[in-house]
């Protein structure tokens, strides 16, 4: 399943899951060979959705791959050719024909295709996971760099006129009342102008019927406001969602929405008017024996490890995570923090005004708030992480961003997380501020409350005195399974005791609203030993998971389960894993 629910009941869709031809094109040579045209006899078979470094034989691969399926057409009509993820660069071609070119690795594309006809037909995509200056993520990035068509593959069939978007907005005029807003895109594909009617339902109850006049060949925007009572607000202990649906002749589109309201005072996050103290972990979506193919099983396994542990919040580091993910935080009244892949830890400033990255990044930014604007979950649009938020080329690149953000969605929190606190020049741009900061693991002494001091100094400087704080980064690594009488680096024991006294600290401190301790799983990390880069990553993994890569807990999963549940003994395991 793409979504904890059905997205069409009218429109009928089938998944292009499973077995693809597949080859590297390790020479680049496809494109002048034509293989979109002659896909090479000396293919193998992979499987989609799947990373092909998790299959023998291909873990070291970083370039171009293509991959080929074959789909049979029972009659003629119009597809909807939808790609949930494509690592890297992605061309497609139907029949030999371009269809268009995608850059991203996280968020969907599609192409239509009119008046297919009946029969059997091909579909090549070319690949490339090359990372390079100005792609994005960078070309030195602290997780590991897979390949490959990571999500599902959707075919549609689109009647003449069909749904291409639904967009719902609102605006709270109460503690249950709503000013809704739902525009409803048609797009006709037919020589012949038609009288279409449109019915909307909520939770499977018609609120809104008309017939609409579609010009042939040309799309149709329809508005509908209404005044909605008696709604159930979204709160993470009552996650009230609602089913809104589309009806357009024969074609359909659901979607799910939850009221809400997110805004900041005096430091403070304020959900539906209540503050909020976050109690969080970052997130890789990634595994490794499927990568950032993601199984929804593992989904629902990774939320109850972390609801467990006292969580009631996760950061989706670094990149947009699955819908089916997201659509769980609603069910479970997660609260989530969403960013797109822009790591810059090893970024120099000046990449990040190269024109191509700047595109791509507000590209990136508007796909993440397109595909996911009506999770009642997400809080947080972050912009970027740890670029050198000390330089002009990042501060213009934020106000891009930042700007982009508010212009297409203004009911949540635009955020960041910077690892010069006591440096930074950005601080006066966002909503909230996250701090990344590793005392007593890259920084040798635990000096956070040194850093601290400085940082909220420097606030008042930009402005930001009253902006919300948020610890988003902190911790350090622990073997699994290392443990002993003394806390030695890389053992479980220091782990423990460095993120223990870390939060202790920031829980102490009435100017910070929230923790999110690095990180909830060990992962994979991007270790090679022609470069410099991530040498101190033991096992070549980032060992810096509560739980590892297996989701086994260590010791710190406990002590951080302690004091977000307060329990006085971080042995006190319960029974619901046991």
């Amino acid at each position: 399943m793409i979504r904890t629910f059905q997205q069409h009941r009218l429109r009928k869709s089938s998944l292009l899951n499973g077995l693809w031809d597949f080859v590297f094109d390790k020479n680049n040579v496809g494109l002048t060979e034509a293989w979109h045209t002659r896909f090479p006899s000396d293919f193998d078979q992979v499987p989609v959705p799947a990373c092909w470094n998790n299959e023998l034989g291909k873990f070291e691969y970083e370039g171009v791959a293509w991959y080929r399926t074959r789909i049979n057409c029972e009659e003629a009509g119009h597809l909807r050719l939808l790609f949930h993820a494509v690592l890297g660069h992605a061309d497609v071609y139907w029949d030999g024909e371009h269809l268009g070119y995608h850059f991203g690795g996280y968020t969907p594309f599609d192409f239509t295709i009119p008046n297919v006809t009946a029969g059997e037909h091909e579909i090549i995509v070319r690949t490339d996971s090359t990372l390079g200056r100005n792609t994005i993520p960078t070309h030195a990035v602290d997780w590991f760099h897979y390949g490959g068509i990571i999500r599902p593959v959707e075919l549609q069939r689109l009647d003449d006129v069909s749904i291409a978007r639904m967009r719902i907005t609102y605006d709270m005029t109460g503690d249950s009342s709503a000013d809704v807003r739902i525009a409803l895109t048609l797009w006709s594909m037919s020589d012949a102008s038609t009288e279409v009617p449109v019915s909307l339902y909520r939770d499977g109850e018609l609120f809104y019927s008309e017939v609409v006049h579609v010009p042939a060949c040309e799309t149709v925007e329809l508005n509908v406001g209404q005044v909605w009572t008696n709604v159930k607000r979204w709160e993470p202990e009552n996650p009230a969602l609602f089913l809104i649906g589309a009806v357009a002749g024969n074609d359909d589109m659901i979607d799910r929405i939850g009221f809400r309201t997110v805004e900041t005072r005096n430091k403070k996050i304020l959900l539906n008017g209540k503050e909020l103290y976050l109690q969080g972990v970052n997130r890789h979506e990634e595994h490794p024996e499927w990568g950032f193919a993601f199984p929804n099983k593992l989904m629902t396994k990774d939320l109850d490890i972390i609801l467990q542990m006292g969580c009631n919040t996760i950061r989706g580091s670094h990149y947009p995570q699955s819908e089916y993910w997201l659509d769980l935080l609603d069910e479970r009244g997660v609260l989530f923090w969403s960013e797109i892949p822009i790591w810059g830890a090893c970024l120099p400033a000046e990449d990040t005004d190269d024109p191509l990255f700047v595109q791509r990044a507000l590209t990136m930014m508007d796909e993440m708030i397109e595909r996911d604007l009506h999770h009642p979950s997400i809080l947080f649009w972050s912009v970027h992480n740890e670029i050198d938020t000390r330089s002009k080329q990042a501060y213009d690149l934020s106000f891009k961003l930042t700007e982009l953000v508010r212009g297409k969605d203004q009911s949540r929190l635009v955020a960041y997380a910077t690892m010069h606190p006591m440096e930074d020049i950005c601080f006066g741009l966002f909503d909230v501020i996250g701090i990344n900061y590793y005392g007593g693991w890259y920084y040798g002494h635990a000096d956070f409350d040194v850093m601290l001091e400085t940082f909220h100094e420097r606030c008042k400087e930009y402005g930001a005195e009253n902006t919300p704080v948020l610890m988003t980064e902190f911790g350090g690594a622990g073997v699994y399974g290392d443990s002993g009488w003394e806390p030695r680096l890389f053992s479980e024991d220091y782990q423990a005791d460095l993120i223990s006294k870390a939060l202790k600290l920031f829980r102490s401190d009435s100017k910070i609203s929230g923790t999110y301790v690095w990180q909830f799983a060990d992962t994979r990390a991007d270790l090679q030993s022609r470069r410099a880069y991530f040498r101190d990553r033991a096992r070549s993994f980032n060992n810096k998971g509560l739980v590892n890569e297996y989701r086994k807990p260590k010791l710190a999963y406990r002590v951080v389960k302690g004091i977000y549940t307060r329990q006085s003994d971080p042995y006190n395991w319960g029974s619901t894993l046991y």
